[in-house]
């Protein structure tokens, strides 16, 4: 009898396809200055994702702005599509991106990032190294510890000012405790999660108080009780805990977006700024329809015609953007619709 092998049971292994990069393929013209700027500009892993991929669907395609959607962004780099609305939305504000309407863009005017380097490489290497020099051949001083040398001196430093978004902090433990009717008092959790680290980027007060809403309205605690702002802002799974709070809104409030943006451009025509969609406003315009007594469009357009009857002139600006003391994002605030029903504006 023969020897028989545990290889002559197992599948052969499957053959592996060998991808080379060719330039025959496709390639993209990009700026030297461009490439540098991005390289040494620090942003986070998803941010700098999200840069190449505009680079692919714009100059790629020759085109200087295109419009490319959450998914099309998700499907590109891997990562959930609200991660990549926020990491857009974070590179429009830090000027890395433009935008027009619902195409974006690269700024190559590398002079107006605000990111970490502000586009260029400041290197160290040759002002350290003569500070150094200085140091190692100045005069030597030899200190002896006596009474006189030895006593403990109180720091002056001043304390180092907050980090992240402290106002948005404030405005989502309000937000906690109009939904609680408690009195917590430290935001320090809210901000912890609005404070962009080297590892992840910075939640929206949109995010938080989604996720706040979410957790107070579902989480059933045993004596009534509520949990606390320490546990719902628990960076570990606030990823998680973000997913399920969209799906939990988007379930409650079957809305069409896209058409309330289009109905406040259609009612303010022109004398307020106009609103493009996306990721934070989506929240928003879900979150607004739980206190309207419509929860359709038909109750938003209303509600837009409401606010241009009854406010006063100062809300308002001219076709050039100044003067404007009132945006989309103000109508969805839930004390503007307060204001607009008591007519109190």
């Amino acid at each position: 009898m023969g020897v028989v092998r545990l290889a002559d049971y197992r599948s052969p292994p499957a053959v592996v396809e060998q991808k080379v990069a060719q330039l025959e393929d496709g390639f993209l013209r990009l700026a030297n200055e461009l490439l540098d700027a991005t390289m040494c500009s620090g942003l986070p892993e998803t941010e700098l994702c999200i840069v190449m991929a505009v680079w692919r669907k714009t100059y790629g395609f020759s085109k200087k702005l295109d419009w490319i959607s959450n998914d099309q962004l998700e499907a590109m780099i891997g990562k959930h599509h609200t991660h990549c609305s926020s990491a857009k939305n974070s590179l429009i504000r830090k000027k890395v991106l433009i935008q027009e309407g619902r195409k974006v863009g690269m700024n190559t005017s590398i002079s107006e990032w605000k990111t970490k380097n502000n586009g260029f490489c400041k290197t160290l290497a040759e002002p350290a190294k003569k500070t150094l020099a200085e140091v190692a051949n100045g005069p030597k001083q030899k200190l002896l510890t006596t009474k006189d040398n030895n006593q403990k001196t109180e720091r002056k430093d001043p304390p180092n000012p907050p980090q992240g978004d402290l106002e948005g902090a404030l405005k989502a433990l309000e937000y906690y405790n109009q939904l609680t009717n408690s009195s917590c008092r430290s935001a320090e959790p809210y901000l912890r999660l609005m404070t962009e680290t080297q590892s992840r980027k910075a939640y929206t007060l949109q995010d938080v108080c989604l996720v706040t809403r979410w957790i107070i309205k579902t989480w059933k605690l045993k004596g009534g009780s509520y949990i606390k702002p320490e546990s719902i802002c628990r960076v570990k799974y606030f990823d998680g805990y973000l997913v399920d709070a969209e799906k939990w809104q988007r379930d409650g409030v079957d809305i069409d977006c896209q058409a309330v943006i289009d109905a406040y451009n259609e009612v303010t025509g022109g004398r307020m700024p106009s609103a493009d969609l996306y990721r934070d406003r989506e929240i928003a315009i879900r979150e607004l329809a739980t206190h309207l007594a419509k929860k359709n469009v038909d109750g938003f357009r209303n509600y837009f015609k409401a606010f241009i009857e009854n406010a006063r002139d100062f809300y308002f600006g001219g076709p050039d953007g100044s003067g404007w003391c009132a945006n989309f994002d103000t109508l969805m605030e839930p004390k503007t619709l307060r204001k607009v029903k008591e007519g109190s504006l």
